[in-house]
């Protein structure tokens, strides 16, 4: 048995925590494992929730941890890591997101760790900030990937980006490790799951309802979303429903641009009724969401796996995205959906409305998804095989003493 220490920016919903707490949950019935989580942001919802399956899983606060940049916050940050990993003597370290693969493999090191781990769910070289901090960035990455054992990617197209553009460390060094959901989760009951999402939200049988998932936050670009919304709603004569699922800072900006472009719309946690666009802040069961969509898209400047896209399509959905991180290998472009060039609004209506006006593209395109997510995107897979790379680490440790 090993102990291994998990760390993450913060437990809220989104698709990194999620992974990251079902992979302590997963570990936790033969490791003894800690998971190390930051503080939240006052606009991000709450998931301890996802801790009760994983009661094994050692649960430690670090609340000096922040998304935000604060050099006081995080030179604390940085002793409590340290003192938290004396304490526990660590056989492996594993990182997840900027902050805590920062400030934990600088600790994990200092403490010679034998093993130090780092997952990129996605990256923030480029799209989060200017031009030169993103430098700076990515020159602290290089750094630190030489404290790392083994760099995880959770794409091709991501392990091409940090070995081959970004330079962040050589290729042998990056284990490519597919992202994985519980397809049966949303494959079953799909009818009544998505009849209740349509319920709620006053959803009419002929209605077509489009969805966005994620944070309000600018890297995923939701006022080109609106922008389609804008364009699509002058082209079709199909009555359709825009829902805007989860939320963040971003909110209320969007809601003024509605304004300014005429379109109704409505904040659905406090006040109930139909708009052609509905904000539904966060929702625990997505699989409801994604049975009652019609359509899903994405439009992200930048992008890891996206989570959403692979829950779309577990759901048997057709999907339309930006062409952003590791887009082109969840979909398969003209076949599961469709991939746009970034910010081509005139593209990404033209595809919407193509999907709009022909249900059985959406059911051949849907249908087309869930076989290439089922056969991919395994949740046990994923798990095995992230298992095996640390059981291959401590077995090579071993050897080495």
């Amino acid at each position: 048995m090993a102990k291994i220490v998990i760390m993450l920016n913060r437990l809220v919903i989104g698709g990194a925590p999620l992974d990251t707490v079902q992979l302590a949950g997963y570990l936790s019935a033969k490791h003894e494992v800690y998971l190390l989580v930051g503080e939240k942001n006052k606009d991000e919802y709450d998931a301890s929730f996802m801790l009760e399956p994983y009661p094994a899983v050692k649960v430690i606060h670090v609340n000096e941890v922040h998304r935000s940049i604060n050099l006081f916050n995080d030179v604390n940050a940085f002793f409590h890591i340290k003192n938290i990993l004396q304490k526990i003597k660590p056989d492996i370290v594993h990182t997840n997101g900027a902050k805590p693969g920062l400030l934990g493999r600088i600790a994990a090191a200092m403490l010679n760790v034998p093993i130090i781990i780092h997952t990129y769910h996605g990256h923030v070289f480029h799209s989060y900030f200017n031009r030169f901090f993103s430098q700076i960035v990515v020159r602290v990455e290089r750094l630190l990937a030489r404290y790392s054992t083994k760099i995880i990617a959770i794409s091709e197209s991501q392990k091409n980006e940090l070995a081959d553009i970004y330079k962040i460390c050589l290729p042998e060094k990056i284990e490519v490790i597919n992202l994985g959901i519980d397809v049966a989760k949303f494959n079953n009951n799909k009818t009544i799951s998505g009849k209740l999402f349509r319920d709620k939200y006053l959803l009419q049988d002929n209605e077509i309802a489009i969805g966005i998932v994620g944070r309000i936050v600018p890297v995923k670009n939701h006022f080109l979303f609106l922008d389609v919304v804008e364009k699509t709603i002058a082209k079709t004569s199909v009555p359709v429903r825009f829902f805007i699922i989860g939320d963040g800072a971003l909110r209320n900006d969007l809601m003024k641009t509605l304004d300014r472009k005429h379109i109704d719309h409505v904040f659905f946690p406090e006040e109930q009724k139909a708009a052609t666009v509905t904000f539904t802040s966060w929702i625990l069961e997505i699989e409801q969401a994604m049975n009652g969509l019609d359509i899903v898209v994405l439009t992200s400047l930048n992008e890891g796996v996206p989570i959403a896209l692979l829950e779309a399509g577990a759901a048997s959905k057709p999907v339309i995205s930006t062409k952003a991180g590791a887009v082109t290998e969840v979909i398969n472009d003209n076949e599961t959906g469709f991939i746009i060039s970034a910010c081509d609004i005139a593209a990404f209506s033209e595809k919407l409305l193509m999907l709009i006006e022909n249900k059985d593209l959406r059911h051949t395109m849907g249908n087309k998804g869930f076989a290439a997510i089922e056969e991919k995107y395994s949740k046990q897979k994923e798990m095995e095989s992230i298992d095996a790379l640390y059981s291959a680490l401590l077995s090579s440790q071993a050897n080495m003493l």
